[in-house]
Parts: C-alpha cells; sequence; structure tokens
C-alpha cells in the first residue's frame, strides 16, 4: 500500500510541530503541552481529575508516567467493555480519548475501541493480514476500512530488515505504525511525542488483549499473529519495565518517526 500522502496544511502544521519541537528540545524539562487554564478555572481542573491518565508536562515527565501504565491496560485486557480515559492538550485545548478492549460483532476476537469525547467520533482497531505480515486496520462502526484523503487507513508490519525479529522487537514496530495511523485519525495538530505516548498505552493495550484471548479462544488467526510475532503477557510487561531512558528514547524515536512522514 502507498503511504499516505501529506497536503499543504497538514504539511504546515507538521513543520510548525518541528520547529516548536526543535526549540523545545533546547528547553531543559521544557513542557511538551501547555495547559490553556489556570489553577482557579474549577471546571477544567476537574475534567483533568476525572481522567485515568493525563499526557502533559515535559517529555520526561510523560516517559516516567507512561511506564506506570501496565496496570491500566492490564486492566483493559481483562475487563473488556471497560474504558480508561486518556487526557491530552491539542492547541492548548483539553481533549479526551476514551480508550477499551471491546468484544463485538467486527472481529471473533478482542480489539480495541478510540472514542474521541468532544465529538463521539469512534474509530475500531482490527487485526489484518498483508502477506505474510500482520496489519492494523482503522475502522468505522459497520467494518469499513476509515479513508483520508483518498488512502485506507490500513497499515502493515513489515520488518525493516532481514534479521529475526524477538517480540520486543515486533512491539516496537507495531507501535510506531500504529502511531502513525494515530496521527492521521487524531489530527496533525496533535503533538507527535504526544501521538507516541498514546500511542504506546494503546497499542500495547491491544496486544494484551490478544494474548490474553488466544489463552481461551481457538481461533486461527489469533494463533499465527501470536506464533507469528511471539508475543506473550511477560513480553509486554518487559515492555513497561524497561528504563526510564529506553522508554524516554523510545518515544522519541517515535516523534522523529512522525516527524519525517
Amino acid at each position: 500500500m502507498k503511504p499516505l500522502k501529506t497536503n499543504r496544511r497538514i504539511f504546515l502544521k507538521s513543520f510548525g510541530s518541528l520547529a516548536a519541537l526543535s526549540f523545545l528540545s533546547f528547553c531543559e524539562n521544557s513542557r511538551v503541552t501547555e495547559p490553556f487554564f489556570n489553577d482557579n478555572n474549577t471546571d477544567n481542573n476537574s475534567s483533568v481529575t476525572s481522567t485515568d491518565l493525563v499526557l502533559s508536562g515535559s517529555e520526561q515527565e510523560i516517559a516516567s508516567n507512561i511506564k506506570m501504565q501496565y496496570s491500566l491496560i492490564e486492566y483493559l485486557a481483562k475487563n473488556t467493555g471497560k474504558e480508561k480515559v486518556i487526557a491530552y492538550y491539542d492547541n492548548g485545548l483539553l481533549k479526551k480519548l476514551s480508550i477499551s478492549i471491546v468484544k463485538g460483532n467486527l472481529a471473533s476476537y478482542p480489539y480495541l475501541r478510540l472514542t474521541k469525547q468532544e465529538n463521539n467520533e469512534s474509530v475500531n482497531i482490527l487485526w489484518g493480514m498483508e502477506g505474510i505480515y500482520p496489519s492494523l486496520k482503522f475502522v468505522d462502526d459497520n467494518g469499513k476500512i476509515i479513508e483520508k484523503e483518498n488512502e485506507k487507513l490500513e497499515f502493515a508490519l513489515k520488518k525493516t530488515d532481514d534479521r529475526d525479529y524477538t517480540p520486543m522487537d515486533w512491539l516496537k514496530l507495531g507501535v510506531k505504525i500504529f502511531a502513525f495511523g494515530l496521527l492521521v485519525w487524531l489530527g496533525a495538530t496533535v503533538l507527535k511525542y504526544v501521538i507516541a505516548a498514546i500511542a504506546f498505552v494503546a497499542f500495547n493495550a491491544l496486544v494484551l488483549g490478544i494474548v490474553i484471548a488466544g489463552l481461551t479462544l481457538i481461533i486461527p488467526f489469533v494463533k499465527w499473529l501470536i506464533d507469528r510475532t511471539g508475543w506473550t503477557k511477560d513480553s509486554v510487561k518487559d515492555f513497561f519495565n524497561n528504563s526510564f531512558n529506553e522508554i524516554l528514547n523510545f518515544l522519541l524515536e517515535i516523534q522523529r518517526y512522525l516527524l519525517e512522514r
């Protein structure tokens, strides 16, 4: 599938984000997102505290926060249909993203569902297959692949070299590919580092959900996916048990990847 073309508007927004991020990189403990409210704004404060994960602060603060979220994705994987809420800032405005692992009529296995709370727009993330590689499909509630700029949002997890991939390699590749699809769906105005953090949590929840399902369900595709990647509950948990610096550097790597697309 050919890469998604970036139109002029998205390019200018991405360029603006790149310029901002370049400036931020020179500022120690610089803030990735700036809340558009003051401490006396009760409505906004209560809105933030009602969420399960707030992605705000410096790159270091967000990475430290992400490292502690294994219990959140484990809850989602074990409690299908239950939602958690991630808050983030987009152009200074607080936005919320509901995340859940659901069992529905779109697939025979549990899959990821994301909903933008500001407009109730939802996307379901299904697994697919492109040749010998698994793929991620962003579909609507009717199971139709979502299109942006006349390109379908389906992305293959294709290896970038000929070596044998470890389960961790497949997880990292999956987070990167998922982050790009998430960027297209959420919009180019969201800072790329924030997209990377959301993708880290959401993709690992998706994987943990399919791994747990594979322990109880006999589904040929799920068996193929797990055999292909080697994913287990321990491999997902080990991802979160990486050192703070490893997680920080990986999120920065995703940010660079998104800015280059």
